[in-house]
């Protein structure tokens, strides 16, 4: 991709407003690269499989990526707010996001949230870490402890360098440590872990004893999700 200086000067300016609004780590990944991957499927509450940048925006050119590091086990809070749950943790890649597409589009270009494009990809691609045996994405600083944000844009901007290392190697405390049996490496079955679990049959699940041990519920509408293989992994322990 040939760059200019000005492009030069907006990857610093994107990259440094994320962190300044409280991102951990910022990247950028190229349109076409995210799209010359086969279409995935997406399970939890979203069950749809990820579409290409150009059926969101046609003249998509780059995705800005950004990670932001759940420090404290109370981030992993879920709340109830009628039929809709609510994730605390997951409010500050809002800010971000809102400033980065303020940012480029007082530069004149168009953006749009990524909504429908995996994020764990993105992380990957972006540099931010491998996907590890636990469907996580692992930083070798911050482990699997990241959540994701993603911004569309039709500004042509410099990419990042993909993560290309395997952090977990032979290892498979992840796996050993999953109490729903939910994961095989590399795959989650969303229909064992016990996230989804306890947001699709609430009730259910707090007639189990053992789940609610793991996953404790603070009031009936909120309770905190298991992070069972996000602990037992070893990157990342230092920063949590």
């Amino acid at each position: 991709m040939k760059v200019n200086s000005g492009d030069v000067k907006l990857v610093a300016e994107v990259k440094e407003t994320a962190l300044n609004y409280g991102a951990s780590l910022a990247g950028i990944v190229c349109a076409k690269t995210v799209d010359s991957f086969p279409s995935i499927w997406v399970g939890w509450e979203q069950q749809h499989y990820t579409r290409e940048t150009t059926e969101i925006m046609p003249d998509a050119k780059s995705v800005v990526v950004m990670a932001y590091h759940v420090w404290d086990d109370m981030l992993e809070l879920a709340i109830k707010q009628g039929e809709e749950w609510i994730y605390p943790g997951y409010l500050p890649l809002d800010t971000m996001t809102v400033a980065i597409k303020k940012l480029l589009e007082e530069r004149g270009y168009d953006t749009t949230y990524a909504s429908s494009i995996s994020h764990k990809r993105l992380a990957q691609l972006a540099g931010f870490g491998n996907y590890g045996k636990n469907s996580l994405i692992i930083s070798p600083v911050f482990g699997p402890w990241l959540r994701f944000a993603a911004v569309l844009t039709n500004a042509e901007l410099l990419t990042d360098k993909p993560f290309e290392r395997d952090l977990c190697g032979d290892c498979e405390a992840c796996i050993r440590a999953c109490p729903a049996g939910a994961l095989t490496p590399y795959k989650v079955d969303d229909s064992k872990c016990l996230l989804g679990i306890h947001i699709s049959n609430k009730e259910g699940f707090e007639q189990n004893p053992k789940w609610m041990e793991i996953e404790p519920s603070f009031t009936k509408n909120s309770h905190l999700m298991c992070m069972r293989c996000q602990k037992s992994c070893r990157y990342g322990r230092d920063k949590h």
